[in-house]
């Protein structure tokens, strides 16, 4: 079912077209005019692309803040699209709710603000860049990016465009947020290391084909991703399952919590915006566990398959804090970065960034440092060898064939644009 964009049937046109209409309240917030944003006064018009197990996570979170209206669903299911909408339109007491195969058009509509992408890991980047292009903000879910080039790419994006841009980890401020002035106090003096538990990288998927089920367009969820068959072990987006486990797609179980607790780990010792510059696999210098160092000498490891249980753990040369037992407090005020605005939650946030035109606090430079911190583990996992990181170029360094896996061959017509 390879049906591009430009064979759009008169059909599926209309309905969008009376649905854009219909909704009383998608007139755009942009014509009030506040500092080249949202006025205050009005919600925000979210178009929600991706539909699966999280899509539907994310968007019940739009629905039940105040801030915003969701005012489409995208999805390259026919099925998930369509009962996304009748989510939100249930939701609101109304028939507002435009339904889309294709997130491209959601890119045309002058009366959407946001674009909240919650599609598989391999098609962040692109829907990111082109929002960006067309003038919306964008709310991308984690892990960001799949690649090293992407990390780069879609923060470029973000500056270069003047958007407002944020990554989609909740958990980084509302579960371990709390952490972070108890250790940049001093309370276990100079950190040295975190011991962060996440799950194992990704695998090659070589699953036979399956019949492609009907009102799926195949061809574009792939994407950018090489061409496979269809198998429902690709497709499916369970969080124990499905397309998150193979490298075609998505970083593993390391990156589906990684970019959650390695961004945690790095916004505790206030080192969110940086990469590290060795990469080390297990058992090398007698390690269980893959260790990233960075420049102050600071290490992360990813804890995974080991003798050891941990959620996260610090030691600092005065003492250590284990995320769940320890009761710390910290030594004196610091100053740290926390949601704007007096928001608590990421959603709020958010809205309060894109009213003001502020940079949130999982900003797309934050996130893809993240995200970034995952593909390097998994490189090395892969490769078995000890890496250095020239993150300044984005190369590693004397290693041409890990250099190869910076990025990778993108298929056509799915490939990010250049920024």
């Amino acid at each position: 079912m390879n049906v591009e964009r430009t064979r759009l049937n008169r059909r599926a046109f209309l309905r969008a077209s009376a649905c854009a209409i219909s909704a009383p309240l998608a007139m755009p917030s942009a014509i009030f005019g506040f500092n080249g944003g949202v006025s205050p006064s009005n919600k925000i018009n979210v178009f929600h692309v991706g539909m699966g197990v999280r899509g539907n996570q994310v968007m019940e979170i739009f629905l039940d803040n105040p801030n915003y209206r969701v005012v489409g669903t995208c999805d390259c299911m026919r099925n998930r699209a369509e009962s996304g909408a009748a989510k939100a339109d249930a939701h609101y007491g109304d028939k507002g709710t435009a339904i889309s195969y294709y997130y491209e058009e959601a890119l045309e509509r002058p009366d959407v603000d946001v674009i909240c992408c919650a599609c598989p890991d391999h098609w962040h980047t692109k829907i990111s860049v082109e929002a960006c292009r067309a003038g919306k903000d964008v709310y991308c879910e984690k892990p960001l990016t799949l690649t090293l080039q992407e990390s780069r790419l879609i923060v470029k994006a973000a500056r270069k465009y003047n958007r407002v841009c944020t990554g989609g980890s909740q958990r980084v401020m509302e579960d371990y947020g709390s952490i972070a002035p108890i250790l940049q106090s001093g309370a276990i003096g100079e950190v040295k290391e975190a011991l962060v538990e996440v799950g194992g990288p990704p695998i090659p998927c070589y699953l036979p084909e399956q019949p492609i089920p009907e009102g799926l367009d195949w061809d574009r969820w792939l994407g950018q991703a090489p061409y496979a068959p269809y198998n429902e072990g690709r497709y499916t987006g369970f969080y124990d399952s499905g397309w998150r486990r193979y490298s075609e797609y998505g970083t593993g179980f390391l990156a589906d919590w990684g970019a959650h607790k390695f961004a945690a780990a790095l916004y505790c010792v206030g080192l969110d915006l940086e990469e590290p510059v060795e990469i080390t696999p297990p058992g090398y210098d007698g390690s269980p566990y893959a260790i990233a160092t960075y420049k102050n000498g600071f290490k992360i490891y990813h804890i995974w398959n080991g003798p050891d249980d941990h959620d996260m753990t610090f030691k600092g040369t005065e003492g250590e804090f284990d995320v769940r037992y320890s009761k710390l407090k910290p030594l004196k005020q610091v100053d740290v970065r926390r949601y704007a605005g007096g928001a608590t939650t990421i959603a709020d946030d958010f809205a309060f960034c894109v009213r003001h035109r502020a940079r949130p606090f999982q900003d797309f430079a934050y996130a893809a440092k993240a995200a970034a911190l995952c593909q390097l583990f998994a490189i090395c996992h892969k490769l078995g060898r000890k890496l250095q990181w020239d993150a300044e170029n984005c190369r590693f360094v004397g290693d041409e064939e890990a250099n190869r896996h910076v990025a990778r061959p993108q298929r056509a017509p799915y490939a990010i644009p250049s920024v």
